[in-house]
């Protein structure tokens, strides 16, 4: 069982008040378009695919796991009550959690059948998050919200900005700051993780298990929603191949590559030899 949020003894449960900017309505309504948009593909795999969603349940959190074939993620009201929540972060929740059941390598070990949280994170931009928005009116979405100058400038310089990809790496920004807000929340940080002050820590070793720190996570966001995935968009990922569907440097990309505070490049013939091992 994995989860976005690591686990808090939060409950905001319906009766109390909270400065939730996220309706019963909506709440449905997110969980319907991301059931939606995945269910297809993961029946073709052969699995049964669960959601549920317990919008009074007050855990400040969400979960996805896998048991016997059957795959499952679950939603909670209480995190969509969370007063830094957004529409659009708790949809990059989700994401998330279905980035645990079919986000790629690198995965949780010792298993293998789950992606790691970072990995999970990196799927919810790269991937999931472009692929559920597609085609909606973002500039009405967005709204008078400010983009974070940095994150403007890095989201030309990775789409055409006459693009629906363009507006879409905009939105995604604004969604990521509110899961900074969140983590920097949950965390009780003095300081909230920014886009243009990335963890500089070099790892030696990929982080398989646990989660990231609070900047290392929102640099992975930041790094999916800059992906211009290009031909590899056809790809899907794969839980014992590192690069597909992603952007690599071994693919040729050099913009939008998972952050090195966590994860080390690594080839798939790299990895398909070590999982054999």
């Amino acid at each position: 069982m994995a989860s976005m949020i690591p686990q808090n003894d939060l409950y905001i449960g319906v009766e109390q008040k909270s400065n939730s900017q996220i309706s019963e309505t909506e709440f449905h309504e997110i969980i319907d378009l991301l059931e939606g948009s995945y269910r297809s593909f993961i029946e073709g795999l052969g699995v049964q695919f669960t959601v549920e969603r317990d919008w009074h349940d007050g855990v400040v959190n969400a979960k996805a796991w896998k048991r016997d074939g059957h795959y499952f993620f679950k939603m909670y009201g209480g995190l969509a009550r969370f007063e830094t929540m957004t529409a659009d972060s708790f949809t990059l929740v989700g994401c998330h959690e279905l980035g645990h059941l079919i986000g790629g390598a690198p995965t949780i070990k010792p298993f293998n059948i789950a992606s790691s949280e970072g990995q999970a994170d990196y799927f919810s931009t790269s991937r999931c998050f472009k692929k559920i928005i597609k085609g909606q009116d973002h500039k009405k979405i967005m709204g008078e919200q400010a983009v974070d100058p940095y994150a403007l400038d890095q989201c030309g310089k990775s789409f055409n900005e006459k693009t629906e990809s363009y507006e879409i790496c905009l939105r995604t920004s604004l969604a990521n700051r509110a899961m900074a807000l969140t983590f920097a929340s949950l965390s009780g940080l003095d300081q909230v993780p920014a886009f243009d002050t990335p963890d500089p820590y070099v790892r030696m070793f990929i982080i398989f298990n646990g989660y990231p720190n609070p900047q290392c996570r929102l640099d992975t966001l930041f790094a999916g929603s800059l992906c211009n995935l290009g031909k590899q968009a056809a790809s899907m990922p794969d839980l014992e191949k590192y690069n597909q569907g992603f952007c690599s440097k071994f693919n040729g990309h050099e913009r939008g590559l998972r952050p090195l505070c966590w994860y080390v490049p690594r080839s798939d013939e790299d990895q398909q030899s070590k999982t054999r091992d």
